[in-house]
């Protein structure tokens, strides 16, 4: 592919290699697969997008997404970018519980961002249509299922610029209300080409990347739908319910499918070593698995250990293992320790990072104890980070402080 500082998530999509030989694989809970080849994706989001302008959607106007489904997710995620349209991915309602709680979470949403339409599916429907009665300013809410009917016309699509607003990423509002962070096509873009790029895990057409991580979360949105699409990565997409009632699934897929590239929060390779039974392990080969990533949490380097001694049987190099990095305020990534290297740790005493210096320990048993810190690498080029004191002042080596980064990936 040839790069331009113009593209957009637009242009990429056109950029994508033509034919059936690679895209996206949508594996269900059944293990039946959707495919869609890159330049299918393009032809059926082209369709979309019109049938979303016959609903009175106009560049710029924001569109609220509230779809569980994966492949109708991206396929609707990227409609409306082609439409000029800026999604706001809404996470579905996991549960029977806290109903009331997850239609507040809804309607904040909808009104912060400006939603003008919902959109969603029939299953869902009645839950998200609640939102209607907490005057959060949304016009219409409309099902795929509807959508479908509209007739097809030729798309009247907007010149769409790297300047432009792409989307609407909420932070997971885990200790407030959801906050939107607005990512545009430059952003999206310099940020994919840096993680899946020669700095990051140099993603190839000869590679897989394999994920059950939530698409309304960053780390499933943009780390394998739409960095897949601006970098042309071939992926395979499950659903996270599959992950979430049997987490070896994940493992399982990667051999079948020889998958090479995947990534998880720390809780996952925990869960995957914890529930691993010895008899799973003699026919699992991940051997091809070359980048094992993980971030979006604090990262236990025992963890770490754990999973690689406990799947190096399976083939598994603990030289894929790859912390990383990052924020959504950041786009996705900030940095990434460098692949086919061993984790790098750092043990120091925990009473003297509670007083601000991260002095060396080797003695667990010391006073105050000790913690092993995960070494998460080194930012992307054209991208820089420090740590400061509470003043914005640079601070020396081993002090601590708060981590400010600037670049192309960095979001209004």
């Amino acid at each position: 592919m040839t790069y331009s500082a113009a593209d957009t998530l637009v242009s990429c999509l056109a950029k994508t290699p033509r034919g059936t030989a690679h895209g996206f694989r949508f594996r269900s809970l059944d293990a039946s697969e959707r495919y869609y080849s890159f330049e299918a994706l393009e032809v059926a989001a082209h369709k979309r997008a019109s049938q979303l302008q016959q609903l009175d959607l106009r560049h710029g106007d924001r569109l609220a997404l509230v779809v569980a489904d994966p492949a109708e997710f991206v396929l609707s995620f990227v409609s409306a970018v082609v439409a000029g349209v800026v999604p706001v991915p809404i996470y579905p309602r996991a549960s029977f519980k806290a109903k009331n709680a997850y239609v507040d979470t809804v309607s904040h949403i909808v009104a912060t961002s400006g939603a003008k339409l919902l959109l969603t599916t029939e299953s869902t429907k009645p839950v998200v249509e609640e939102v209607f009665t907490h005057n959060a300013g949304l016009a219409r809410l409309q099902t795929i299922e509807q959508l479908e009917q509209i007739p097809e016309r030729a798309p009247q699509l907007p010149q769409v610029s790297a300047d432009d607003l792409c989307f609407l990423q909420f932070t997971s509002g885990s200790t407030s209300l959801p906050k939107g962070v607005m990512v545009t096509h430059a952003n999206l873009v310099a940020n994919s080409r840096a993680f899946l790029g020669p700095h990051g895990v140099n993603a190839t057409l000869d590679d897989l990347t394999v994920t059950w991580l939530p698409l309304y979360h960053d780390m499933g949105l943009i780390g394998f739908a739409l960095g897949a699409i601006v970098c042309s990565a071939p992926t395979l997409i499950m659903p996270t319910e599959a992950f979430g009632r049997r987490p070896n699934v994940w493992l399982e897929t990667l051999h079948q499918t020889r998958g090479t590239l995947t990534f998880a929060p720390n809780f996952a390779y925990a869960l995957a070593t914890k529930r691993a039974r010895d008899k799973d392990l003699e026919s699992l080969d991940l051997h091809r698995v070359r980048v094992a990533g993980c971030g979006a949490e604090p990262i236990n380097p025992r963890v770490m250990r754990e999973f690689a001694d406990r799947f190096s049987r399976c083939g598994f190099r603990r030289e894929a293992l790859l912390p990383a990095y990052g924020m959504a305020e950041a786009t996705l990534a900030i940095t990434f320790h460098p692949r086919e290297t061993p984790l790098v740790t750092d043990q120091v005493s925990l009473s003297g990072m509670q007083n601000g210096q991260a002095t060396p320990s080797a003695d667990a048993a010391a006073e105050g104890g000790s913690v092993e810190l995960v070494s998460c690498g080194k930012p992307f080029p054209e991208h820089e980070i420090k740590i400061v004191d509470e003043q914005g002042a640079s601070l020396p080596e081993r002090r601590v402080g708060e981590i400010m980064t600037r670049g192309p990936s960095v979001t209004q």
